[in-house]
């Protein structure tokens, strides 16, 4: 889905729609939660019908949500999904107990970090409670995080207005690159870490 349809969509819905894909995306489903964001605070930017403001603070109550919800999902399905199924994906026992070290060190660093990357950003909240991440550490983070990005790329686009929309194409791309490079590098650093 394009920046241009997701504005349409977002100049019909408003904020709902704003805050029902980032609270799916945040859940674990992916959906364009953060260019929904993007249209939405362009849309603001250009109509002066919906509230910068208003957007952000829904972005962010909706990734707050989202996320909680996905930990919950996590905590109670994803350690028997794991133990059931996890040897078929290569989680060995040693590996999931890999994951709740990481968790437990550096789960706080995942969760700000992990929103402005896609794909951790959809799944962040259910390894959280799959891993058994502390709740309370977890919610700090977790608001955090949904602050942080929800008000930095709100406001960067914005601030940018029409520039998000001729560099759409480009800062997919990128941010794609950039995704991956950082989960091939955290991938390598595993696997030498593992032993």
């Amino acid at each position: 889905m394009s920046l241009l349809h997701l504005s349409e969509f977002v100049a019909q819905y408003g904020y709902l729609a704003v805050f029902g894909l980032i609270v799916v995306q945040s859940f674990g489903i992916p959906m364009p939660g953060e260019a929904a964001l993007i249209a939405a605070a362009i849309y603001a930017q250009h109509t002066g019908r919906l509230s910068i403001v208003a957007v952000v603070a829904v972005a962010a109550a909706a990734s707050i949500i989202g996320s909680a919800m996905g930990y919950w999902i996590g905590m109670r399905g994803g350690a028997p999904l794991l133990a059931a199924y996890g040897r078929r994906i290569g989680l060995t026992p040693a590996r999931v107990r890999l994951g709740e070290y990481l968790f437990r060190l550096h789960g706080g660093k995942i969760m700000l970090f992990g929103r402005f990357m896609a794909v951790l950003r959809v799944y962040e909240a259910v390894l959280a409670g799959t891993y058994r991440m502390p709740f309370d550490r977890f919610m700090l983070f977790n608001v955090l995080g949904a602050v942080i990005w929800a008000g930095g790329v709100g406001y960067a686009a914005f601030a940018l207005g029409g520039v998000f929309t001729r560099l759409e194409g480009l800062m997919g791309w990128v941010f794609l690159g950039l995704g991956a490079a950082l989960l091939t590098g955290g991938f390598l650093y595993l696997r030498r870490q593992e032993g």
